[in-house]
C-alpha cells in the first residue's frame, strides 16, 4: 500500500516531492541522491520501498538502473493528488520560478514550512502558501505562476515581489514584515546555493542582503 508518511520519513517526503514535480522523468540513484541531498543509503531504502509498493518502476540502460513513477499504479492519481496538494507545492514553485528571468531570491514562509519539519505541522487543508520573490521579475509573471500553481494544487498562493533595493532598504530600517518573516524557518525556492526546496533553512535579514550583493 502506498503511504505518504509525511511526518516520519524526510527522505520519502523529498523524493516524492521531486518525482511528482516531473512524473515522466527517469532518475538513477546517484542523481536522486544529489537532488534530494541525502545519503545514498537513505535513497536506496526509500526507492526500494516505493518499488516494492509498485509506485516506482525500474528500467535497465546497460548497467544503469533508471527509476520513474509507474503511472498505471491503481493509487497513482490518489497519491499524485496528495503529494501535489501538500509537499509538492514548493517543488512546483521552484520549477516555475526557475524559468523566470530576473528572480534573484525566492522563498516560502509561514505555516506551510511546518509541513517539512519534525514538529507537528500547523498548516491545514485550508491554509494558504506565502511566497516572497526578490528581483526585477515582472509581477504579472509571478502572479501567473502563483495562479497556475494555486489552481493545480487547490491552494491560495499569496505572493510579494520586492526589488533588490527595496529589500535592502527594508532590512536597513529593520522593517517588521521582513523581521517577522525571517523569525522562523523558510523554504528556499530560488537563489540559495546548494539549498533544497523541501528542507527548511534559517536566515537573518542581513544574510539575504549579502546573498544579493553577489554577482548574478
Amino acid at each position: 500500500m502506498v503511504t505518504l508518511d509525511l511526518s516520519r520519513s524526510e527522505a520519502r517526503r523529498r523524493l516524492l516531492s521531486l518525482l511528482f514535480a516531473d512524473p515522466t522523468h527517469e532518475h538513477h540513484l546517484r542523481d536522486l541522491q544529489r537532488l534530494i541531498g541525502m545519503s545514498i543509503g537513505a535513497v536506496q531504502h526509500v526507492v526500494g520501498k516505493l518499488e516494492r509498493e509498485g509506485l516506482l518502476k525500474r528500467r535497465r540502460l546497460g548497467s544503469l538502473a533508471l527509476f520513474s513513477l509507474y503511472q498505471r499504479h491503481p493509487l497513482y492519481r490518489e497519491t499524485e493528488a496528495m503529494v501535489t496538494k501538500t509537499i509538492g507545492i514548493a517543488a512546483l514553485l521552484s520549477r516555475a520560478l526557475a524559468k523566470l528571468e530576473a528572480v534573484r531570491l525566492a522563498f516560502v514562509y509561514g505555516s506551510y514550512v511546518s509541513v517539512f519539519t519534525k514538529s507537528e505541522s500547523t498548516w491545514s487543508g485550508e491554509s494558504d502558501v506565502d511566497l516572497l520573490v526578490v528581483g526585477d521579475a515582472n509581477p504579472r509573471a509571478v502572479s501567473r505562476i502563483a495562479r497556475d500553481v494555486g489552481a493545480r494544487t487547490s491552494r491560495q498562493i499569496n505572493y510579494t515581489v520586492l526589488a533588490v533595493k527595496e529589500l535592502a532598504e527594508k532590512v536597513a530600517r529593520r522593517d517588521s514584515f521582513i523581521a517577522d518573516v525571517l523569525a522562523k524557518p523558510i523554504l528556499p525556492i530560488a537563489g540559495f546555493a546548494n539549498a533544497d526546496c523541501t528542507k527548511p533553512i534559517q536566515r537573518k535579514p542581513k544574510d539575504l542582503v549579502k546573498l544579493l550583493e553577489r554577482p548574478e
